[in-house]
Protein backbone atom coordinates (compact mmCIF):
# COMPACT_ATOMS: atom_id res chain seq x y z
CA UNK A 1 0.00 0.00 0.00
CA UNK A 2 1.44 3.13 -1.20
CA UNK A 3 0.24 6.32 1.32
CA UNK A 4 1.01 10.06 0.30
CA UNK A 5 1.57 12.60 2.31
CA UNK A 6 1.14 16.49 1.38
CA UNK A 7 3.00 18.57 3.77
CA UNK A 8 2.50 22.68 3.42
CA UNK A 9 3.87 23.75 6.51
CA UNK A 10 3.45 27.45 8.31
CA UNK A 11 5.50 30.19 8.93
CA UNK A 12 6.71 29.86 13.02
CA UNK A 13 4.27 32.12 14.92
CA UNK A 14 7.13 32.98 17.52
CA UNK A 15 9.00 35.18 14.57
CA UNK A 16 7.32 38.34 14.10
CA UNK A 17 5.78 39.07 10.38
CA UNK A 18 8.55 41.71 8.25
CA UNK A 19 8.32 45.20 9.02
CA UNK A 20 6.99 45.66 5.38
CA UNK A 21 4.72 42.79 4.57
CA UNK A 22 4.65 42.32 0.35
CA UNK A 23 4.22 39.15 -0.61
CA UNK A 24 8.09 38.75 -1.56
CA UNK A 25 9.40 39.28 2.11
CA UNK A 26 6.36 36.78 3.62
CA UNK A 27 7.18 33.91 1.46
CA UNK A 28 10.73 34.49 2.17
CA UNK A 29 9.51 34.44 5.99
CA UNK A 30 7.71 31.59 5.63
CA UNK A 31 10.75 29.70 4.34
CA UNK A 32 12.89 30.89 6.60
CA UNK A 33 10.52 30.37 9.79
CA UNK A 34 8.91 26.92 8.45
CA UNK A 35 7.27 24.70 10.66
CA UNK A 36 4.78 21.96 10.49
CA UNK A 37 1.16 22.92 11.33
CA UNK A 38 -0.58 20.75 13.30
CA UNK A 39 -2.82 19.55 10.85
CA UNK A 40 0.56 18.69 8.81
CA UNK A 41 1.55 16.77 12.23
CA UNK A 42 -1.74 15.23 12.25
CA UNK A 43 -1.67 13.77 8.53
CA UNK A 44 1.88 12.69 8.68
CA UNK A 45 0.93 11.04 12.38
CA UNK A 46 -1.81 8.87 10.39
CA UNK A 47 0.61 7.78 7.50
CA UNK A 48 3.04 6.48 10.41
CA UNK A 49 0.50 5.18 12.11
CA UNK A 50 -0.49 2.96 9.22
CA UNK A 51 3.05 1.86 8.90
CA UNK A 52 3.54 0.67 12.81
CA UNK A 53 0.16 -1.53 11.62
CA UNK A 54 1.50 -2.97 8.52
CA UNK A 55 5.33 -2.36 7.71
CA UNK A 56 4.99 -2.54 4.42
CA UNK A 57 3.02 0.33 3.90
CA UNK A 58 4.96 2.88 1.60
CA UNK A 59 4.93 6.84 2.87
CA UNK A 60 5.82 9.35 0.28
CA UNK A 61 5.76 12.86 0.79
CA UNK A 62 5.31 15.93 -1.29
CA UNK A 63 6.59 19.21 0.63
CA UNK A 64 5.44 22.52 -0.26
CA UNK A 65 7.81 24.63 1.33
CA UNK A 66 12.07 24.97 1.75
CA UNK A 67 14.98 22.18 1.83
CA UNK A 68 14.88 22.89 5.73
CA UNK A 69 11.23 21.67 6.24
CA UNK A 70 11.86 19.13 3.85
CA UNK A 71 14.55 17.76 6.10
CA UNK A 72 12.39 18.20 8.88
CA UNK A 73 9.73 15.57 7.15
CA UNK A 74 12.32 13.22 6.44
CA UNK A 75 13.69 12.45 9.85
CA UNK A 76 10.29 10.21 10.24
CA UNK A 77 12.23 8.10 8.02
CA UNK A 78 9.68 8.23 5.08
CA UNK A 79 10.53 5.86 1.97
CA UNK A 80 10.67 9.28 -0.17
CA UNK A 81 10.44 13.32 0.14
CA UNK A 82 9.39 15.33 -2.79
CA UNK A 83 9.83 19.10 -3.09
CA UNK A 84 7.29 21.68 -4.63
CA UNK A 85 7.14 25.40 -4.92
CA UNK A 86 4.11 27.20 -3.15
CA UNK A 87 5.17 30.67 -4.94
CA UNK A 88 3.85 28.58 -8.32
CA UNK A 89 0.34 28.45 -6.94
CA UNK A 90 -0.05 30.91 -4.68
CA UNK A 91 -1.78 30.26 -0.86
CA UNK A 92 -4.16 32.78 -1.80
CA UNK A 93 -4.82 31.27 -5.02
CA UNK A 94 -6.61 27.86 -4.01
CA UNK A 95 -7.91 26.92 -7.45
CA UNK A 96 -4.54 28.14 -9.16
CA UNK A 97 -2.87 26.57 -6.24
CA UNK A 98 -4.61 23.36 -6.36
CA UNK A 99 -3.85 22.85 -9.70
CA UNK A 100 -0.29 23.32 -10.34
CA UNK A 101 -0.03 20.80 -7.41
CA UNK A 102 -2.00 18.62 -9.08
CA UNK A 103 -0.09 18.97 -12.39
CA UNK A 104 2.99 18.36 -10.57
CA UNK A 105 1.73 15.17 -8.31
CA UNK A 106 0.67 13.60 -12.06
CA UNK A 107 0.81 9.84 -11.01
CA UNK A 108 1.52 10.32 -7.04
CA UNK A 109 -1.55 11.58 -6.96
CA UNK A 110 -3.69 9.13 -8.62
CA UNK A 111 -2.12 5.81 -7.74
CA UNK A 112 -1.32 6.34 -4.07
CA UNK A 113 -4.31 4.37 -1.97
CA UNK A 114 -4.48 7.43 0.06
CA UNK A 115 -3.54 10.94 0.14
CA UNK A 116 -3.71 12.57 3.89
CA UNK A 117 -3.30 16.10 3.80
CA UNK A 118 -4.14 18.56 6.78
CA UNK A 119 -7.45 20.65 6.54
CA UNK A 120 -6.16 23.65 6.33
CA UNK A 121 -3.20 23.25 3.53
CA UNK A 122 -1.28 26.35 2.77
CA UNK A 123 -4.89 28.27 2.78
CA UNK A 124 -3.92 29.72 6.17
CA UNK A 125 -7.19 27.41 7.26
CA UNK A 126 -9.46 28.44 4.83
CA UNK A 127 -9.96 24.56 4.17
CA UNK A 128 -10.27 25.15 0.27
CA UNK A 129 -7.10 23.66 -1.39
CA UNK A 130 -8.17 20.07 -0.16
CA UNK A 131 -11.05 19.72 -1.94
CA UNK A 132 -9.46 21.49 -4.76
CA UNK A 133 -6.85 19.68 -5.35
CA UNK A 134 -9.35 16.42 -5.31
CA UNK A 135 -11.10 17.65 -7.94
CA UNK A 136 -7.91 18.37 -9.95
CA UNK A 137 -6.94 14.37 -9.60
CA UNK A 138 -10.45 12.82 -10.51
CA UNK A 139 -10.33 11.11 -6.33
CA UNK A 140 -13.03 10.70 -4.18
CA UNK A 141 -12.27 13.15 -1.32
CA UNK A 142 -13.13 12.60 2.73
CA UNK A 143 -13.04 15.75 4.88
CA UNK A 144 -12.23 16.29 8.82
CA UNK A 145 -10.79 12.72 9.35
CA UNK A 146 -9.49 11.76 12.74
CA UNK A 147 -8.64 8.50 12.00
CA UNK A 148 -7.11 6.02 9.36
CA UNK A 149 -6.68 1.94 9.63
CA UNK A 150 -6.59 -0.74 7.76
CA UNK A 151 -9.24 -3.63 8.77
CA UNK A 152 -9.87 -6.96 6.40
CA UNK A 153 -7.24 -5.52 3.58
CA UNK A 154 -9.89 -2.59 3.70
CA UNK A 155 -8.74 0.74 4.14
CA UNK A 156 -11.16 2.77 6.65
CA UNK A 157 -11.44 6.43 7.91
CA UNK A 158 -13.41 7.70 10.68
CA UNK A 159 -14.04 11.45 10.08
CA UNK A 160 -16.54 14.02 11.96
CA UNK A 161 -19.46 14.35 10.25
CA UNK A 162 -21.38 17.41 11.94
CA UNK A 163 -22.10 16.13 15.49
CA UNK A 164 -21.11 12.31 14.64
CA UNK A 165 -18.22 10.22 13.69
CA UNK A 166 -18.64 8.32 10.41
CA UNK A 167 -16.60 5.33 9.46
CA UNK A 168 -16.36 5.24 5.75
CA UNK A 169 -14.51 2.38 3.57
CA UNK A 170 -12.23 3.92 0.97
CA UNK A 171 -12.43 1.01 -1.89
CA UNK A 172 -10.82 3.70 -4.30
CA UNK A 173 -8.22 6.35 -4.66
CA UNK A 174 -9.30 9.14 -2.28
CA UNK A 175 -7.37 12.19 -0.65
CA UNK A 176 -8.48 12.80 2.58
CA UNK A 177 -8.02 16.11 4.69
CA UNK A 178 -6.79 15.40 8.33
CA UNK A 179 -8.24 17.39 11.26
CA UNK A 180 -6.11 17.47 14.46
CA UNK A 181 -6.92 15.54 17.42
CA UNK A 182 -5.92 13.88 20.95
CA UNK A 183 -4.99 10.74 19.19
CA UNK A 184 -3.50 11.88 16.17
CA UNK A 185 -0.68 13.98 17.76
CA UNK A 186 2.76 13.30 15.89
CA UNK A 187 5.29 11.79 17.79
CA UNK A 188 8.94 12.95 17.96
CA UNK A 189 11.39 11.73 15.40
CA UNK A 190 14.34 9.64 16.26
CA UNK A 191 18.24 11.42 16.86
CA UNK A 192 19.72 9.05 14.10
CA UNK A 193 16.93 9.51 11.27
CA UNK A 194 17.07 13.48 11.90
CA UNK A 195 21.17 13.05 11.48
CA UNK A 196 20.30 11.25 8.28
CA UNK A 197 17.93 13.74 7.03
CA UNK A 198 20.83 16.45 6.70
CA UNK A 199 22.03 14.78 4.28
CA UNK A 200 19.64 14.27 1.91
CA UNK A 201 18.86 15.72 -1.31
CA UNK A 202 15.22 16.89 -2.84
CA UNK A 203 14.17 16.83 -6.02
CA UNK A 204 11.20 20.05 -6.59
CA UNK A 205 8.65 18.60 -8.42
CA UNK A 206 7.49 21.19 -11.24
CA UNK A 207 3.94 22.52 -10.97
CA UNK A 208 2.31 24.46 -14.11
CA UNK A 209 2.74 27.75 -12.82
CA UNK A 210 -0.40 30.07 -12.31
CA UNK A 211 -2.27 30.83 -15.85
CA UNK A 212 -4.46 33.93 -16.61
CA UNK A 213 -7.70 31.90 -15.90
CA UNK A 214 -6.68 30.39 -12.76
CA UNK A 215 -8.23 33.27 -10.49
CA UNK A 216 -6.72 36.19 -8.57
CA UNK A 217 -2.94 36.81 -8.48
CA UNK A 218 -1.88 38.78 -5.70
CA UNK A 219 -0.32 42.10 -6.06
CA UNK A 220 -0.04 43.88 -3.14
CA UNK A 221 -0.75 43.65 0.63
CA UNK A 222 -2.41 46.11 2.61
CA UNK A 223 -3.11 46.31 6.95
CA UNK A 224 -6.60 44.72 7.93
CA UNK A 225 -8.64 48.17 9.09
CA UNK A 226 -11.33 46.80 11.81
CA UNK A 227 -14.39 48.81 10.68
CA UNK A 228 -16.01 51.62 13.39
CA UNK A 229 -18.70 49.94 15.40
CA UNK A 230 -21.78 52.44 14.74
CA UNK A 231 -24.48 51.22 17.24
CA UNK A 232 -23.69 50.85 21.08
CA UNK A 233 -23.83 47.80 22.40
CA UNK A 234 -27.06 46.29 23.37
CA UNK A 235 -28.45 43.79 26.30
CA UNK A 236 -31.48 41.55 25.09
CA UNK A 237 -33.90 40.49 28.43
CA UNK A 238 -36.61 38.59 28.60
CA UNK A 239 -38.04 35.32 27.51
CA UNK A 240 -36.07 33.47 24.07
CA UNK A 241 -38.83 34.88 22.21
CA UNK A 242 -38.85 38.64 23.32
CA UNK A 243 -34.63 38.58 22.64
CA UNK A 244 -35.23 37.15 19.47
CA UNK A 245 -37.80 39.85 18.42
CA UNK A 246 -35.23 42.20 20.26
CA UNK A 247 -33.07 41.34 17.76
CA UNK A 248 -34.79 40.85 14.40
CA UNK A 249 -35.43 44.99 15.66
CA UNK A 250 -31.85 45.60 16.11
CA UNK A 251 -30.42 43.97 13.06
CA UNK A 252 -33.52 45.59 10.74
CA UNK A 253 -32.30 49.16 12.52
CA UNK A 254 -29.19 48.43 12.21
CA UNK A 255 -29.03 47.79 8.22
CA UNK A 256 -31.49 50.97 7.75
CA UNK A 257 -28.39 53.17 8.92
CA UNK A 258 -25.96 51.28 7.12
Amino acid sequence: MNILVLIAGIADPKWPLPTKPDPLSLQEHGHRYSVLSPFDEAALELALKLRDAHPSVRIEAVVGGSDMLARKVAGWRLDTVHRFNPAEGGAWNCRGFAASLASALGPLGREASVTLVGREFGDFDDGSVPPSIARALSVRYVALALAVEVREEALWVSHQHGAAVERLCLNEPALVSVTSDSHNRLRHPLLKNVMAARKLQFDVLPGMGVSADSGIVLRRIEPLVSARRANACQMLRGTPGEQAEALAKALIDARGTA
